[in-house]
C-alpha cells in the first residue's frame, strides 16, 4: 500500500519528525522532512509529496499558515494535510479545520496508529496536476510565500469587512424587499456594476429583484433581466413558468428611465454567482458592466464571499416571508370557523403548549345534523347539493363563530363543533347553546328556492353536552387532525340523534343544564339510557328557540305532570299533560308522554323501575 508514497513531515522537532520518520519509513513510506512552514511549501512544490503531516505551531511562519497558502494554490490544494500538534487540542483543531487540513490528529506516541490510518487512507488519491504544479514551482521562493500570505490575509479582512457590513442588513429582514434592495446597495463594495440583478427560488416561483445603475435604461435592464432569468430557469428548472414577481429599485425619481440610448455603449460583461444558503443554493446574483473583460478572478472572488454572505441572509428573510405568508393563510381559512382570538392562540402557542401535544380538557361538544338530509340529496341535482352545502357550511359556521366555538370537522351534513378547546372559556357550555340557537335562527337566512325540500322544510337537530375529552393531533404521521375524541363526544352526538324521537330541536345533557339554570329555559324530556352507555342520562329540551314558545303556566303544568309520571301515577299524569295540551296543542312531548302512560295502565313497567328508558337506536 505504501509502496512509492511520500510523506512530507515538516515539524520544526528533531525528535518527533524522528519517531515518524522511523515508523513510517519502516513501514514502506519515503519520508521528507522540512523545519518550518515556508521550506514546508517549497519542498511541497519540488517534491509533490503524496501527503503532508504538518505541525500546527513552527518559527517562521506557522502551520496552519502555510496550509492556508497550500490549499489557495491550484494543484498543491488537492495534497491532503494532516495537521498535527501537542499544544490545547481545542484551540489548534480549530485553526487546523479554518485552514483547510484534511485531517487532525494530537502528538501522542499512542496516536501512531491512527496517525497512519489517516495517512493511508488519504495517500489513496486520484493522480495530482503534477504539470500545474512543476509550472508554478520555478517562482515559490520565501518573497513570493509572504506576498501570498498576504493577499490570504488581505482576502480575509475584506471577508470580514463584508460580512460585516452585510451583518446590517440583518435589521431588516423581516421585508425580503428591503433586505435585497440593501443588499444590492452594498454590491458596490466588491464591484462595479451597472446593473445587477437578484433571483431567488422561492416555493418553484421565481422572486426578482432588478437595481439598474443611472447610466442603464429600461430597455437594456430589461434585456439584461431576461439574459439573467434563462439562466436561472437552467438552475432552477422546476420553477413554474410565469410565476415571475419583479420589484425594480431606484427608478422612481428617475424621468430618463424610458429613454432610449443613443450612444454605442452597452453591457459587455456578464458574470452569474451561486446564492447558498444553509443546505442548498437559494437563488442566483447577476452582475453586469460597459466594460469588455471587467470579471478578473479577483472580482470575481469578491463577489463569491459577498453572495455567500447575502445568501444567508436572504435565506432568513425568505423563511420569514413564508411563515408570515403561512399564517394569512392559517387566518383566511380558519376565519370563517374560528374566532380571531382562537387563531391567535394556535399561531402563538410554542413549546410545551404546542398544538402537537394532547392534553384532557373540560369542553362543550355540539353536534348538529341535517334533518332528512338523504331526501334532498336524493331530489336535487350533485351541483344544487353542493353548492346548498357550502351556503349552509358557511352560515352555521359563522354562528359557531361568532360565539367562540370551532368548528372540528363536517361529516357529510353533519357538523362537530367545540367550545373550549384550542381556548377554554369559564362560559364554554353557554357559547355552545347559544350558539345552537343562532344557527337555528339562521336557517331563515339560506336561499332553499331551487331545491325540492322535505315536506316540513329545511330543519335541523342539534345536540348538547359538555364534559372532558382528549384533545390534541389525532392521526397517524402523515395524516392527522386536531380534534376531540372520547365519551363526551359520543354522547353529544346521541342527543342530536335524539332530537327526531323526542320532536325537538336542541337537546342538552344534565351538565349543560347545571350550569345554565336560570339563565335559559329548559325542559326536562326524560331520564334515558342511550346506546353504548350504562350510566343513564337526563336530557332537556331547549325552549328558548321561539318567543313565548313554553309559557309559564305551560312550565308548571308539565313538571306537575313529569313528577306524575314518574311516581307511577299515570292517571293524575295523564290528566295535567292533557292540560298542557290545551295551552300548546302541538306539543309533541306531552302527547308522547300520554301514550306512554296508557300503555303503562295496560303493560307497568317492572317494579324496580326507575323511569329510566332503554334507547338501542343512534
Amino acid at each position: 500500500m505504501a509502496q512509492g508514497k511520500t510523506i512530507l513531515l515538516v515539524d520544526d522537532s528533531d525528535l518527533i519528525a524522528g519517531v515518524l520518520s522511523e515508523y513510517f519509513t519502516a513501514a514502506g513510506y519515503t519520508v521528507l522532512r522540512a523545519k518550518n512552514g515556508i521550506e514546508g511549501i517549497e519542498m511541497t512544490y519540488r517534491n509533490i509529496p503524496d501527503v503532508i503531516i504538518m505541525d500546527v505551531e513552527m518559527p517562521v511562519l506557522q502551520g496552519y499558515q502555510a496550509s492556508r497558502i497550500l490549499k489557495s494554490r491550484r494543484g498543491v490544494r488537492d495534497i491532503p494535510i494532516i495537521m498535527h500538534t501537542s499544544l490545547s487540542e481545542d484551540r489548534d483543531e480549530f485553526w487546523a479545520r479554518s485552514s483547510g487540513a484534511d485531517e487532525f490528529v494530537t502528538k501522542n506516541f499512542d496516536n501512531l496508529e491512527p496517525l497512519m490510518v489517516r495517512v493511508t487512507n488519504l495517500s489513496d488519491h486520484p493522480p495530482f496536476r503534477t504539470e500545474l504544479i512543476s509550472e508554478d514551482a520555478a517562482q515559490v521562493n520565501r518573497d513570493f510565500i509572504m506576498e501570498i500570505l498576504g493577499t490570504i490575509i488581505d482576502r480575509q479582512l475584506f471577508q470580514s469587512t463584508i460580512m460585516n457590513e452585510l451583518s446590517g442588513v440583518g435589521t431588516c429582514i423581516t421585508s425580503l424587499r428591503d433586505t435585497a434592495e440593501n443588499i444590492l446597495g452594498l454590491l458596490d463594495r466588491t464591484c462595479d456594476h451597472h446593473v445587477a440583478v437578484l433571483l431567488l427560488y422561492y416555493h418553484r416561483k421565481c422572486l426578482a429583484f432588478l437595481l439598474p445603475s443611472s447610466q442603464v435604461y429600461e430597455n437594456e435592464a430589461e434585456d439584461f433581466f431576461n439574459i439573467c432569468l434563462n439562466d436561472f430557469y437552467t438552475t432552477f428548472s422546476d420553477t413554474i413558468p410565469g410565476s415571475v414577481e419583479k420589484s425594480i429599485f431606484a427608478i422612481e425619481n428617475r424621468e430618463d428611465y424610458r429613454k432610449t440610448r443613443i450612444d454605442s455603449r452597452k453591457i459587455n460583461s456578464y458574470s452569474q454567482f451561486e446564492l447558498p444558503g444553509a443546505c442548498d443554493i437559494i437563488g442566483t446574483l447577476h452582475v453586469g458592466n460597459f466594460t469588455n473583460n471587467y470579471f478578473s478572478d479577483l472580482i470575481c472572488d469578491n463577489i463569491r464571499i459577498f453572495a455567500k454572505g447575502a445568501g444567508m441572509l436572504l435565506e432568513n428573510a425568505m423563511h420569514l416571508k413564508y411563515t408570515s405568508e403561512m399564517e394569512i393563510k392559517i387566518r383566511n381559512i380558519f376565519s370563517k370557523f374560528v374566532p380571531a382570538e382562537i387563531i391567535d392562540d394556535m399561531i402563538g402557542r410554542t413549546g410545551t403548549s404546542s398544538l402537537l401535544s394532547g392534553e384532557k380538557r373540560s369542553v362543550a361538544v355540539l353536534f348538529s345534523d341535517i334533518r332528512s338530509f338523504t331526501v334532498i340529496s336524493e331530489n336535487n341535482t350533485p351541483e344544487d347539493v353542493v353548492a346548498f352545502l357550502n351556503s349552509f357550511f358557511e352560515v352555521m359556521g359563522n354562528a359557531i363563530q361568532k360565539h367562540g366555538g370551532t368548528i372540528d370537522k363536517f361529516i357529510g351534513d353533519a357538523i362537530l363543533a367545540v367550545f373550549g378547546a384550542p381556548t377554554s372559556y369559564e362560559n364554554n357550555s353557554e357559547r355552545a347553546v347559544l350558539a345552537a340557537l343562532e344557527m337555528f335562527s339562521s336557517l331563515s337566512l339560506l336561499d332553499t328556492a331551487n331545491l325540492k325540500l322535505p315536506p316540513k322544510g329545511l330543519d335541523i337537530g342539534i345536540g348538547i353536552h359538555e364534559g372532558d375529552v382528549i384533545v390534541g393531533n389525532i392521526g397517524s404521521k402523515d395524516k392527522f387532525d386536531y380534534t376531540v375524541i372520547g365519551d363526551t363526544v359520543n354522547l353529544a352526538s346521541r342527543l342530536e340523534g335524539l332530537t327526531k324521537h323526542y320532536s325537538s330541536h336542541i337537546i342538552v345533557s344534565q351538565s349543560i343544564q347545571d350550569r345554565l339554570s336560570g339563565k335559559i329555559l329548559f325542559r326536562e324530556l326524560d331520564n334515558v339510557r342511550v346506546k353504548g352507555k350504562e350510566i343513564p342520562t337526563t336530557i332537556y329540551k331547549l325552549e328558548n328557540i321561539r318567543k313565548n314558545s313554553f309559557p309559564d303556566d305551560a312550565v308548571k303544568l308539565y313538571n306537575k305532570a313529569l313528577s306524575m309520571y314518574k311516581i307511577q301515577n299515570w292517571d293524575t299524569a295523564i290528566e295535567y299533560f292533557t292540560r298542557v295540551l290545551a295551552t300548546i296543542p302541538d306539543d309533541d312531548v306531552s302527547q308522547m308522554y300520554i301514550d306512554r302512560c296508557n300503555n303503562y295502565k295496560v303493560s307497568p313497567p317492572p317494579k324496580d323501575w326507575d323511569g329510566t328508558r332503554d334507547l338501542d337506536f343512534k
